[in-house]
């Protein structure tokens, strides 16, 4: 009887690829899947360690699955992922229980290591299956049946002072324009019609190899996979150099590029934005905002923000709040500032207090929730193409082009107001909808006839 395994995902969309991929390589190495984690003989477990809070939930899940192996439920633990990059002698001593630690660079070893930790031979096709060439385009896709994340790079270039991407992942790796286009063909091939592009810095992509515009050039390539029908990019860092006329030119004639900007631009203070060595200034950040919304209609335009940096004021804190409310961005996150001892901004004075950062945390939140009906009114009475997420007897989950999964609002369409599920809706991953009413951060919407 093969082994079975369970995996358990943590963190950003980039770490979900490299779970995907991990868990297609034990899968096709005849380590067979469970989703029950309590009934399996290795559970894997991919870490995030970006932050403070992201260390202790995946240590949380760690412990658990420690007591699960004490209790006899599982046999070994594997942990995987960012925490183990920078801390895996650390780890080895703390968690003697865990049988398995690999780093991010290692994760392909993932079948290999299970064997070993096992004493036996897994399948004799393990080694033609695990090789590299496999490992470079096939892989699962998690949740959705016809989106998927397609990460194009690897680490961060990049120097912002609050950020620990680069030490923990290293220099800035751009994939081949082939690797990707064979990737994302494979995906199309197992029905994914909706291509989320990830990266740390999706803007920079192919300048560490020297290729001029290669954003586009990919773009250029991806766009002629057959199966794909959207092609979403998140991760744009806000350069006026390489946000570029021939990449607005994508956005606006490419039907499958979609007008979804996601751009996060941290802070808008001129002094903040200097700690955080973001290379960009205030003026910089509005300039390209601004050809945002007069080079690319009906653009929808999401960022992030950081509130508490150290030696944020009030009056910086006012600068951006004044920000939000000028812009009115389609759909903004909010985060408070992680004091990361590997992180340039940890040696900074003029510390923010924990009580003033989670203030300025709720007001921003607040005042985006407050412009949230205006931002939506320019969607009601209007058709969009949708696509869609999920089914019950109850309602239709749907997304358009300005909602991205699990971080933007969702559209929703009640099924109690209709007879039944129309039949151009139940054999169909996209529809077309009318948009009537908005809740909270989602749409509701009815079918429509086109």
């Amino acid at each position: 009887m093969s082994l079975s395994f369970n995996l358990i995902s943590l963190g950003c969309p980039k770490n979900q690829v490299d779970s995907e991929t991990m868990f297609t390589r034990l899968e096709k190495s005849d380590i067979r899947f469970t989703s029950d984690p309590d009934g399996c003989d290795i559970c894997v477990i991919n870490t995030c360690g970006f932050i403070e809070a992201a260390r202790k939930e995946s240590i949380d899940v760690i412990m658990e699955a420690v007591e699960k192996k004490k209790s006899g439920a599982i046999k070994y633990i594997a942990v995987t992922g960012c925490m183990v990059n920078n801390n895996v002698e650390t780890l080895k001593k703390e968690l003697p229980e865990v049988d398995i630690f690999l780093t991010t660079f290692d994760e392909e070893k993932i079948a290999e290591e299970i064997e070993s930790a096992a004493g036996k031979k897994i399948s004799p096709k393990r080694t033609a299956v695990s090789s590299k060439k496999y490992n470079e385009f096939e892989r699962e896709h998690f949740n959705l049946k016809s989106t998927a994340y397609l990460k194009i790079s690897e680490g961060c270039g990049r120097s912002c002072s609050f950020c620990t991407i680069p030490s923990i992942r290293g220099a800035y790796r751009s994939k081949s324009i082939e690797e990707i286009k064979k990737e994302a063909a494979y995906l199309a091939s197992a029905g994914v019609e909706e291509l989320i592009i990830v990266s740390q810095d999706t803007s920079y992509y192919g300048m560490d190899a020297g290729v001029k515009n290669g954003l586009y050039l990919l773009l250029k390539e991806l766009i002629k996979i057959k199966g794909v029908k959207w092609i979403r990019l998140m991760y744009l860092y806000p350069s006026m150099s390489l946000f570029t006329n021939d990449l607005i030119s994508l956005f606006n004639n490419e039907e499958k590029i979609l007008k979804y900007i996601d751009m996060p631009v941290q802070h808008i203070s001129d002094e903040i934005l200097r700690l955080m060595k973001r290379g960009e200034s205030k003026k910089d950040v509005l300039k390209i905002i601004e050809k945002i919304k007069n080079k690319i209609p009906d653009a929808a335009l999401r960022t992030s923000l950081i509130t508490g940096f150290p030696g944020e004021t009030d009056k910086d804190f006012e600068e951006l709040l004044r920000f939000v409310k000028d812009v009115k961005f389609d759909s903004l996150g909010v985060f408070k500032y992680s004091d990361e001892r590997t992180a340039g901004s940890y040696k900074y004075k003029q510390k923010v207090s924990a009580k003033i950062k989670s203030e300025r945390y709720k007001i921003l939140m607040e005042t985006q929730k407050s412009l949230i009906g205006y931002v939506m009114s320019k969607h009601i009475g209007r058709t969009y193409e949708a696509v869609i997420d999920e089914i019950n007897n109850k309602t239709v989950k749907l997304r358009t082009y300005f909602q991205s999964p699990d971080i933007d609002g969702y559209t929703y369409m009640y099924l109690e107001d209709l007879k039944n599920i129309p039949d151009y809706i139940a054999k169909k991953k996209f529809t077309y909808v009318n948009i009537n009413k908005i809740k909270d951060y989602d749409l509701l919407c009815t079918p429509s006839s086109i």
